[in-house]
C-alpha cells in the first residue's frame, strides 16, 4: 500500500427481531435487489453480465446520489456510479463494491447467533436501542456488517463517513423489511435498469 492509500475496518451489528428465524434473514439478505435498495442514496442501478471467473458472483452497475467532496466532485462529477459484486454464501452474503479513483469496499453481511457475538458489544446495542425506544432487542439473530475500505486518503473520509452514518438507516429498513413495515423496501426483478 502505498503513501496515498490506506485502508479502514468497520463492524456494525443489529438486533433481528425475536420473530425472525436465521434461514429468513439469510433468504432475504440473499434478495440482491432488496439489498441494494437498501442504500438510502440509491439512484439507479442495473445488472451486468456474469463474469466467467466467477460465476458464482451476481454483477451490477450502481448510481448514488450522495454528496462528494469538492476535490472528487471535480474529477468523477456529481454522485457516482460503481460496479457491485454480491456473492451469496452459507451464512449471508460477500458485497466488493469498485467505485472509482481505486475505491474496494468489501462487506460481509451475515446473520450469527448472538451468543456467538461480543458480550459487551451486544450490550452496548441493546442499550443503545432501548434508549432510542426500540423494545425488541432479545432476539436470537443478529445482522452483523463486517467491513473493510481500501481507498486514497482523499477518498476514505469520505467513504467510511457514509458507512458509519448510513448503517443505522441501511439496517433499519433491513430489520423493516423482515417485519413487513410499511416503509420497507420493495422488490422488483434487477432485468434492466431499475430507477428508484
Amino acid at each position: 500500500m502505498s503513501f496515498f492509500n490506506t485502508s479502514a475496518t468497520l463492524y456494525h451489528i443489529t438486533p433481528l427481531p425475536s420473530t425472525t428465524t436465521r434461514d429468513t434473514a439469510i433468504t432475504t439478505l440473499q434478495n440482491h435487489d432488496s439489498l441494494i435498495r437498501l442504500d438510502p442514496d440509491l439512484s439507479h442501478y442495473e445488472a451486468l453480465p456474469t463474469d466467467p471467473a466467477a460465476p458464482d458472483a451476481k454483477r451490477y452497475k450502481v448510481t448514488d446520489s450522495m454528496q462528494l467532496p469538492k476535490a472528487v466532485s471535480s474529477v468523477i462529477g456529481q454522485g457516482v456510479s460503481f460496479e457491485s459484486v454480491i456473492t451469496d454464501k452459507a451464512d449471508g452474503v460477500e458485497w466488493v463494491i469498485k467505485a472509482p479513483l481505486g475505491l474496494v469496499q468489501t462487506s460481509q453481511w451475515t446473520v450469527k447467533n448472538v451468543k456467538d457475538l461480543d458480550a459487551k458489544k451486544v450490550k452496548q446495542v441493546k442499550e443503545a436501542k432501548r434508549k432510542a425506544g426500540e423494545t425488541d432487542v432479545e432476539g436470537e439473530w443478529w445482522l452483523v456488517e463486517d467491513v473493510e475500505i481500501k481507498a486514497s486518503r482523499l477518498l476514505m473520509g469520505t467513504a467510511k463517513g457514509k458507512c458509519e452514518g448510513n448503517y443505522g438507516k441501511i439496517h433499519g429498513r433491513f430489520v423493516g423489511y423482515l417485519t413487513e413495515k410499511k416503509d420497507a423496501v420493495n422488490t422488483v426483478p434487477a432485468t434492466q435498469q431499475i430507477a428508484v
